[in-house]
């Protein structure tokens, strides 16, 4: 498929990510860590509310904007970023990437995102059981994850792709919530009750988890059995 040209302030960018290049210098090199956008670099706070723009949900996420942020990711805090500061002082997330590709998040990255964070008591409680641990790989004991033993046919896309295989007397969830804790990671609704059980219970009983520092974990290989939705 050939690469779609993007067009803006007049600037064509031959690809999205050229244009993606050009956007992730003005976050985290023209402007960085910064609470106060508007009235620190109020240039490059026109430049960014017009990248914004491109996000789908710009208008509703933008209702009474008085200024934005850029912080630290929780999940990731190397990652920066981008939150609507409203008049009455609340805090709304924007995605940048989202503004990149003027597109919601697929169907698919809800649910994942909602059953990664239904499975988040599981994992806290292995990583405090395995706290002494070293890496199964190589043997490291500095920054470690926890990983779903993909050798063990329970990578997590695996699992996924499974249950929902196996389960298909359950209609799966096409609405979420968003946590409360900082992440904007989805949460099943309590509609979709039946469902998280469900899922919960069998992570459960066929994850195979295991302690890998953070370097082995994102080299190790992927799964090929994916959900596709």
């Amino acid at each position: 498929m050939p690469a779609k040209p993007i067009t803006f302030l007049n600037v064509k960018y031959k690809t999205q990510g050229e244009f993606e290049k050009f956007v992730k210098k003005i976050i985290y090199n023209d402007i960085g860590l910064c609470n106060d956008i508007k009235n620190t670099n109020k240039d490059k706070y026109y430049k960014l509310i017009e990248i914004l723009k491109r996000h789908p949900e710009f208008n509703s996420k933008t209702k009474n904007m008085c200024n934005i942020k850029i912080a630290n990711d929780t999940l990731n805090k190397k990652a920066l970023k981008t939150l609507i500061i409203k008049n009455d002082g609340t805090e709304v997330d924007i995605s940048w990437r989202c503004a990149i590709t003027g597109k919601h998040k697929s169907e698919k990255h809800e649910l994942i995102s909602a059953m990664r964070s239904s499975i988040d008591k599981q994992i806290h409680q292995f990583k405090i059981e395995n706290k002494n641990k070293c890496c199964q790989i190589c043997g490291n004991s500095e920054r470690l994850d926890v990983d779903h033993n993909d050798t063990k046919n329970s990578a997590f896309d695996e699992l996924v792709f499974n249950f929902i295989k196996e389960n298909t007397d359950i209609e799966k969830p096409d609405e979420f919530g968003e946590l409360n804790d900082n992440t904007h990671r989805r949460r099943f609704l309590e509609k979709d009750n039946k469902f998280k059980d469900r899922w919960i219970e069998y992570h459960y009983q066929n994850a195979s988890l295991r302690m890998l520092c953070h370097t082995c974990n994102i080299s190790r290989p992927k799964t090929k059995n994916k959900l596709v939705l």
